[in-house]
């Protein structure tokens, strides 16, 4: 897991050739270092690691490797840069997609329920993906999405009191705010029927996690996954997201640098595809921390602990860095804290922002904090109604300090 350097298997070759011969980027990356009738193995950990802003550059098609006609589907979203991040699938693609994503939420979902689907759907392939997966199942599928003016966020709230889904297939921040907006509008969500949160995006730590789901009185399950690499971690019956491993081959790095991290370490994700005919990658840098881990569910494949962006870790004046979830895991393990923190620097000093915490709690915060980093915390606190403002205005960003204070 935390190497590139393994036996190659005849999927791995086959996927590596494939990408090398057919796809224009990778032609290019290949270059003269393999002639047209080379057939020796492709050693992984010999190729350079793909990034972002590879993708961004090589254009909408620059890494399809199929002739137009084959392409089913292209993709689109935006990296944290507002980067366009492109991917094309065929036919082939999107049956293996849906295929794995249906075998992992059987036990999630069935034909007696019905499914919300309230994730971006324009452009983006997931929400596709996971209304797919969903049907194939046999569940009812209402895709209400997240960023259409057909149906607004007040729609789809005003939707689940009607329809009362069985599963809602979103991120922890968006069922927080469909909560609040049912319960403005007088109704009892915990009533409402809710059984499984399948958390699409939107890390956070696994305290918040199960408190957001047990607001609704449902479980959570996690899915990981991007438009360039879609159904990359499927949960099993314990709801934890696994490697898919029958499509991608993973590696975990140092975030700054190339080198991998010691077994267990918390790292950035590098996934190789290995049954990818449209959009290939080959050993791409997510840019999102994980942390392998053994599940209790007896998977023997590795469980995918998210830790968030790169680019969201918290940086001390010295020492290692500290990821946005390691922070909100030891803030909010805190006896009386509530669904929300926001960690980062303000005015010069490490902060913490909480919901709606007491003077005691923010004091017990700041100790779990002290106790993490070496360093001392100022702790305050906002009212949630707040944090949900601040939260749609960041958007797809991860909540800091400053967001509150601009309010």
């Amino acid at each position: 897991m935390t190497t590139a350097e393994r036996p190659a298997t005849d999927r791995l070759q086959q996927q590596l050739r494939h990408a090398l011969d057919r796809s224009p980027y990778y032609r290019r990356v290949a270059g003269s270092r393999r002639g047209r009738h080379d057939t020796a193995p492709v050693v992984l950990a010999d190729l350079p690691l793909t990034t972002a802003e590879d993708v961004a550059a090589a254009g909408p098609l620059g890494f399809a490797a199929v002739e137009y006609p084959r392409i089913a589907r292209y993709a689109e979203s935006r990296d944290h840069a507002g980067r366009p991040l492109g991917a094309a699938a065929t036919t082939g693609d999107l049956r293996r997609t849906t295929a794995a994503m249906a075998e992992a939420l059987r036990a999630h979902a069935g034909p007696a329920d019905l499914a919300f689907v309230a994730v971006p759907y324009e452009l983006s392939g997931g929400a596709q993906d996971t209304d797919r997966a969903l049907a194939a199942v046999g569940a009812g599928v209402v895709g209400v999405g997240a960023l259409s003016p057909v149906c607004p966020p007040e729609r789809t709230a005003e939707l689940v009191a009607a329809l009362r889904p069985s599963l809602l297939a979103t991120t922890p921040d968006r069922a927080l705010a469909t909560h609040a907006r049912l319960t403005a509008a007088g109704h009892v969500p915990r009533a409402l029927g809710q059984r499984v949160h399948l958390y699409l995006g939107g890390p956070c730590s696994p305290v918040r996690a199960a408190r957001v789901a047990e607001l609704w009185g449902a479980t959570a399950a996690w899915a990981y996954g991007s438009t360039l690499t879609p159904a990359a971690g499927l949960p099993c019956a314990a709801g934890t997201a696994h490697l898919t491993a029958a499509l991608y081959h993973a590696e975990v790095i140092d975030p700054d640098g190339t080198d991998p991290v010691p077994d267990g370490g918390c790292g950035e994700l590098v996934l190789t595809t290995l049954a990818a005919e449209a959009t290939p990658l080959l050993r791409y840098r997510t840019g999102d921390l994980v942390r392998p881990a053994r599940c209790g569910c007896g998977d023997p494949r590795p469980a995918l602990q998210q830790h968030g962006r790169v680019e969201d870790r918290w940086r001390p004046p010295s020492g290692a860095p500290r990821t946005a979830v390691e922070l909100e895991q030891a803030v909010l393990s805190v006896p009386g804290t509530g669904l929300y923190c926001a960690t980062g620097w303000s005015a010069g000093r490490p902060t913490a922002v909480l919901d709606e915490a007491t003077g005691g709690t923010r004091s017990e915060a700041a100790r779990a904090l002290r106790a993490l980093t070496g360093i001392a915390w100022q702790v305050t606190a906002a009212d949630r109604t707040a944090f949900l403002t601040a939260t749609t205005r960041a958007g797809r960003r991860r909540l800091r300090p400053a967001d509150l204070e601009a309010l």
